[in-house]
């Protein structure tokens, strides 16, 4: 069996978003009110691609321009940078993934005063969550949240779909060595960092 929402109709969803709404917060929503309008197995769908693009994106110079953009080398914000990333959009996302660097065309000038999750989404991650919970008309997050992986788990099951494991990355770069990340990102670097102590606040 195949998922019942295509990669096609996945990134039209997000193009659609980014028309009707100018703000993060409206898109999401956006997402989540159409989603919730469609099947079961289409918000599975959804969040199945959503889990397929993430293991996609998990590339170590990826993750070097995650850290240059939010100053944050742990796993969870390359995961909130990944989902920002696949919420621009099917072009933004294929360039970057061509090269990391590219990323240069897509960002803000950097805030010297100010670092922000500009360049995090978790919020994408609970789109489906969202969507499968007005569709039940359940309000407790907890409660929703443990019921649509059951469901989502059951999906899959039927499918016959396996996860794949994430594979373990050897990194050729390092925060405390700056010439390592600017070999791999090096108009990201160029703009964007500002020393390891800046980052970490020490």
């Amino acid at each position: 069996m195949e998922l019942a929402m295509t990669r096609e109709n996945f990134w039209k969803y997000i193009a659609e978003a980014h028309k009707k709404e100018k703000d993060n917060n409206g898109r999401m929503n956006y997402l989540v009110e159409k989603l919730s309008n469609k099947s079961y197995e289409e918000i599975f769908s959804f969040g199945i691609i959503v889990d397929e693009i993430m293991l996609e994106s998990y590339n170590q110079k990826l993750w070097c321009a995650s850290y240059l953009l939010n100053g944050d080398t742990r796993e969870e914000s390359f995961d909130f940078f990944r989902l920002w990333l696949i919420s621009q959009g099917e072009k933004i996302y294929n360039d970057v993934m061509k090269n990391p660097d590219n990323l240069i065309k897509y960002v803000e000038e950097p805030d010297e005063d100010f670092i922000s999750d500009l360049y995090e989404n978790e919020d994408f991650f609970f789109v489906a969550v969202d969507a499968f919970g007005i569709k039940n008309d359940m309000g407790i997050f907890e409660e929703l949240f443990e019921i649509y992986l059951e469901e989502f788990d059951s999906y899959k099951e039927k499918l016959n779909y396996n996860d794949e494991d994430y594979p373990k990355l050897k990194l050729t770069w390092c925060e405390k060595v700056p010439k390592s990340m600017k070999k791999i990102c090096p108009k990201l670097f160029e703009r964007f960092y500002i020393g390891e102590d800046e980052y970490t606040g020490n």
